[in-house]
């Protein structure tokens, strides 16, 4: 399921330093490379940190599934103060989720949104109950 990008949600992917942040849910981690220097001589070797990568099950109450994905602890963070994964994808904005991944998972979330808006307006309400008087 592939879906048309905007021009900045396209640069804002080509930014993106490694392949496996495009598969996940990463909110801005990316590889940092520097230097380890020793103690005693100052002697410097490159070196890399890669971010705090896990596979998670996430819960999505628009689709009633458990999602697999690749997530950092960073993300299950900002998850969980969002109000949830729904809440958190559809609130943040395309050039920030830096994900394929995340893209396509925000065009489900908005279909399922929009089906379930379609269902509740399907259904009438014509003021019987308690309040109502005749």
């Amino acid at each position: 399921m592939s879906i048309p990008y905007t021009p900045a949600v396209s640069r804002a992917l080509r930014k993106v330093v490694q392949g496996k942040a495009r598969r996940g849910l990463f909110a801005g981690k990316h590889i940092k490379f520097g230097n380890n220097v020793s103690e005693d001589g100052g002697n410097k070797t490159r070196r890399k940190w890669l971010p705090n990568a896990q596979k998670k099950r996430v819960y999505s109450e628009l689709l009633d599934e458990m999602i697999p994905m690749r997530v950092t602890t960073h993300a299950l963070r900002c998850i969980d103060k969002a109000g949830g994964l729904d809440e958190y994808i559809l609130n943040t904005r395309d050039q920030d989720l830096k994900s394929v991944f995340a893209l396509e998972l925000k065009s489900r979330l908005r279909m399922a949104r929009a089906e379930a808006r379609a269902d509740t307006r399907s259904v009438v309400d014509y003021g019987v109950g308690a309040d109502a008087t005749s």
